[in-house]
């Protein structure tokens, strides 16, 4: 442990000093109408149940497949990771106790927590670390969080079919086990931060089967609540883990019901659901009722519009950069988030240490926009709309339900695109389907490349979850469907060399700066418009106590929720 202070102190401290105030403006902003005057200062009252409702069904409840934040609503609480981000993203152990790095930064070894039960009451090992991280190794495994093993001795070799093991991953004795890099590797720890699998579940079974295995719909994890049903379409319940490693919820049991903001937020004034999400624009309305808590958060999180790099239009940079300039990010801001948002020109949290303050700035300019898509070759018809070789500029942006701001942000990009002679038509699915259009399968359930059909455009969110190399799999060459999250097709040497020097450099500073070139480059390239950053909005049943989300998941801290 000694080992890695002395490699990330300056990192931690840097971090600490430059999103301390992130941490500090949640606790701020997590105020309420008439929250809890005193109620937090008394003893937590045991038993009860609570319901919370997601505007998206969960599609995976195996916390290595594709994870979504539907998904990890209910994988937080159902599975633990061997380490964990605090409220400042420093990396913290939880299924470890502790580890130690070695003196040339290459070998990680994880003491881990003994006595842990999984839920179905067999013993959590070492055995359990290594099948899940061998696993994401697996030739079979498509689902994209490779990249948290790829740096790994021997990883690459298991996953061509070279190799019968990890060679980098050892099982010492029941409760440790080491990690060996190939090079120093900057985020390594961070992308350490994935639920644990029981081996004595899924040994065996391909990792190309996971998704059709029962566990993925009835999951055992080591977590603070049990699985206990799901009834599509409805609900999924889970009941709390009484021999928690942490100790036990104050809660005997906790539901997640499924259903679109409108229906959500009338359950919740019906009483039928106690915390949800709330649209920004209900919000003054909520705030009358007498038993309803108006809670904020911070995010760390941007929401954006991406384009499809291999659809005709959006290959061209100066088309992407065109439509840039023809969003007025403040308009939106202004009319449908107020003070509970602010324009975005960074891919990157602007509250994160990753936020470069030296970026191009594409300001409202219609002018300007009308200009690229000249210098791009298109000329507008006799309907007033682009076209260029006799091909209209028009496309679809795909639009998932469930968050109003993101819905009303879709239909006055259509106004704004239209307005310099863009067409775009708004097509809204549920996130599942979304997912389907951005991670497409073939014929027998495999994940396979996108290609220009697939989609042109979609609007969505993307926060940091535990490190900024998390972007590497969005922007990476080498991690395309099936590869990784890199959906958009996007491939650029210069973003691939900056990205790799990132992930290797120890030195705060000079990762920071790699960091800031890759966004600069990204900004250039603007194959993701970032629009705005919005705090969260929830609302809770005065009779919850404890609900304090913040960046890192609604649920992340939900064993010490309590009922009054």
């Amino acid at each position: 442990m000694k080992r890695r202070l002395n490699i990330l102190s300056i990192f931690a401290l840097v971090l600490i000093l430059l999103i301390g105030c992130t941490s500090e403006s949640s606790t701020d902003n997590n105020t309420t109408n008439k929250q809890n005057d005193n109620a937090d200062t008394e003893e937590p009252k045991q038993g009860g149940s609570i319901t919370i409702a997601s505007a998206s069904e969960p599609g995976n409840l195996n916390p290595l497949i594709w994870a979504t934040s539907s998904d990890t609503l209910v994988t937080h609480m159902v599975f633990d990771s061997l380490v964990i981000p605090d409220e400042e993203l420093k990396m913290i152990g939880s299924l470890a106790e502790k580890w130690d790095v070695s003196e040339d930064g290459k070998t990680y070894t994880f003491y881990l927590k003994e006595g842990v039960t999984w839920h179905d009451g067999k013993p959590f090992t070492a055995k359990d670390v290594e099948f899940t991280y061998t696993s994401l190794a697996h030739p079979d495994y498509d689902a994209g969080a490779y990249w948290r093993v790829d740096p790994v001795v021997g990883a690459a070799e298991y996953k061509a079919g070279e190799a019968e093991s990890v060679e980098g991953i050892k099982v010492i004795d029941d409760y440790t086990i080491s990690f060996t890099t190939k090079e120093q590797f900057a985020p390594f720890i961070s992308g350490l931060f994935i639920g644990v699998l029981p081996e004595h579940i899924l040994s065996g079974v391909s990792p190309a089967e996971w998704a059709k295995h029962d566990s993925n719909r009835a999951p055992v994890g080591t977590g603070p609540f049990k699985f206990d049903s799901w009834e599509t379409g409805q609900f999924i319940q889970l009941s709390a883990n009484k021999d928690y490693f942490k100790g036990a919820p104050h809660l005997d049991s906790l539901v997640v019901r499924f259903g679109d903001a409108n229906t959500m937020l009338a359950a919740f004034m019906n009483k039928e659901i106690d915390i949800t999400s709330v649209p920004i624009a209900e919000i003054e309305s909520i705030k009358s009722l007498d038993y309803a808590d108006v809670v904020l958060s911070d995010q760390l999180s941007v929401y954006y519009v991406g384009f499809n790099a291999k659809n005709d239009h959006f290959a061209d940079v100066k088309v992407r950069q065109a439509l840039a300039h023809a969003t007025d990010k403040r308009v939106i801001v202004a009319s449908i988030l107020g003070e509970y948002g602010e324009v975005a020109d960074d891919i990157f949290p602007s509250k994160h240490w990753s936020h470069s303050p030296d970026l191009p700035i594409y300001d409202f300019d219609k002018d300007k926009a009308e200009s690229l898509l000249e210098e791009a070759g298109y000329k507008k018809n006799s309907k007033g709309f682009f076209e260029k070789n006799g091909k209209e500029l028009s496309f679809t942006l795909q639009v998932p339900t469930g968050t109003k701001e993101r819905e009303k942000t879709a239909a006055l990009l259509k106004q704004q695109y239209e307005a310099i002679g863009v067409k775009m038509e708004l097509l809204s699915l549920d996130f599942p389907t979304l997912v389907t259009k951005l991670l497409p399968q073939t014929a027998d359930g495999k994940q396979r490349e996108v290609t220009k059909d697939d989609y042109d455009a979609y609007i969505l969110g993307f926060g940091i979850e535990a490190d900024p190399d998390e972007y590497r799999s969005y922007f990476g060459s080498a991690y395309m469907p099936p590869n990784g999250y890199n959906f958009v097709g996007y491939s650029d040497p210069l973003v691939d060399e900056l990205l790799d020097k990132q992930s290797k450099e120890v030195n705060f500073e000079q990762r920071q700066q790699y960091i800031w070139e890759v966004s600069k480059k990204l900004a250039e390239d603007e194959i993701w418009i970032p629009i705005y950053e919005q705090s969260a909005t929830y609302v809770a049943n005065t009779k919850v106590a404890g609900f304090t989300p913040d960046f890192r998941g609604v649920t992340f801290n939900a064993r010490e929720w309590s009922v009054k």
